[in-house]
Formats: C-alpha cells, sequence, structure tokens
C-alpha cells in the first residue's frame, strides 16, 4: 500500500513536470526518453532531500512547486477531475478547486516519498506513439532489494504545437490517477453541487484520517 501510494505520487509530480525544454530536441520527439528523465531528475530530488523523505510539508510543496506547477496546465488535470459539472463553476470556484485537488494530492501522498531513495526506473517495451498521442510504459524497482516485484506504470501523453508532450494521465497498478478522482469528485459534483464538492474537498484535507475511513 506504502509503495503504490509513492508510486502514485512519482506520477503525479511528473504528470505536470513533463515540459519541453528549450534545445532539448529529443523531448519533443521521443516521449520514452523525456520520462525517462524527468522520472529519473524526480528520484534524484527525492534522494538528495532528506527532508522529503521525511514528509516535511514544505519541502514536498517545493518539489511540487518547482517540477510541477510552474509548466503545467493544473486547469486541464482538475477539470478532467472534477468532470461534466466543472462548467458550471465560475471563476472563484474553479481557482478553489485547484488548490484543493494539489492540497489533496500532496496529503493522500507525501508520506510515501521516503521511498524514493531506493527506486530506480526503466522504460517498458509495448509503448505507442503516434505523433499527436502516446502511451509510455514504465518499470520501478528496488535499488537494494532485486526481489521486490517491478510495479509498472503507464504515462498518458499529448503533444501540442505550443508546449510538446505533456503528461495527461498516469496509471500505477492498473487505476488511472484522473479518472479515480473523476469517479469521486463527480459523483459528489453532481449529488451537492459545486459549492458541496468544495465543502467535501475542504473536509476531508481537515480530517484526513475520517475521509480515509469513509472510502473503505
Amino acid at each position: 500500500m506504502l509503495r503504490r501510494a509513492f508510486l502514485l505520487m512519482v506520477g503525479t509530480i511528473a504528470l505536470s513536470a513533463f515540459m519541453p525544454v528549450a534545445g532539448a530536441a529529443t523531448q519533443s520527439s521521443d516521449p520514452e526518453a523525456f520520462v525517462l528523465q524527468v522520472s529519473t531528475d524526480i528520484l534524484e530530488a527525492i534522494r538528495k532531500d532528506p527532508k522529503i523523505q521525511a514528509g516535511d510539508k514544505k519541502a514536498i510543496e517545493k518539489l511540487v512547486d518547482e517540477k510541477m506547477m510552474p509548466a503545467v496546465d493544473f486547469l486541464r488535470m482538475t477539470r478532467s477531475a472534477v468532470g461534466p459539472k466543472w462548467r458550471e463553476a465560475n471563476a472563484q470556484q474553479r481557482e478553489k478547486l485547484q488548490y484543493l485537488f494539489r492540497e489533496t494530492l500532496i496529503q493522500v501522498y507525501s508520506g510515501a516519498l521516503a521511498m524514493g531513495k531506493d527506486q530506480k526506473v526503466r522504460i517498458l517495451p509495448r509503448g505507442q506513439n503516434d505523433g499527436t498521442e502516446a502511451i509510455v510504459r514504465t518499470g520501478m524497482s528496488s535499488i537494494s532489494d532485486p526481489n521486490q516485484p517491478e510495479v509498472q506504470i503507464i504515462y498518458r501523453l499529448r503533444n501540442t504545437k505550443e508546449k510538446g508532450w505533456q503528461v495527461i494521465d498516469v496509471n500505477v497498478e492498473g487505476v488511472w490517477l484522473v479518472s479515480n478522482y473523476r469517479n469521486q469528485y463527480g459523483s459528489i459534483a453532481a449529488q451537492e453541487g459545486i459549492d458541496g464538492l468544495i465543502a467535501r474537498m475542504q473536509e476531508r484535507l481537515a480530517n484526513p484520517q475520517k475521509a480515509e475511513t469513509a472510502k473503505k
């Protein structure tokens, strides 16, 4: 459970960090090389920072903000997670939803980041790339214990003229991150509206143990 949470957190950070760097042609033409580079960079950042390994919220937020927020269309990610009711939200509500979704991801997965110091990543075969969309399959495994099973993380990417390759969703052990939250948020929004969803997200952040019990 803890290992899966770590992999999801790495995927969440990487979900928005995969942005092209000026002059790096491989990032616009080869999504596999791009995914491998950024995944490795994230793991290296975790290894070098004891505060991240200890679950320090400020250090984790710094990692997320530096790797994720400046370069990502987090609006799109949140919109997909909220589902159809997003269209009914006003500008203030949309801003609040983005903030709460970011805080939720940090809270849910931050405790597992300590595992990053003992993980390595490799590209797996059977990826897909038609130039516009791509599927990149990676394997995450323990450095110190080769007997631990490798876990597959699948990235779904889209190539745009403005930003190059961007990851738009991540799958760990058969669960797509954005789709998983859409199942939760979409149902709440449909029954209670956008204000109801915001209130429930705030409640879960304030009472994480209660929220975890409710999901079981």
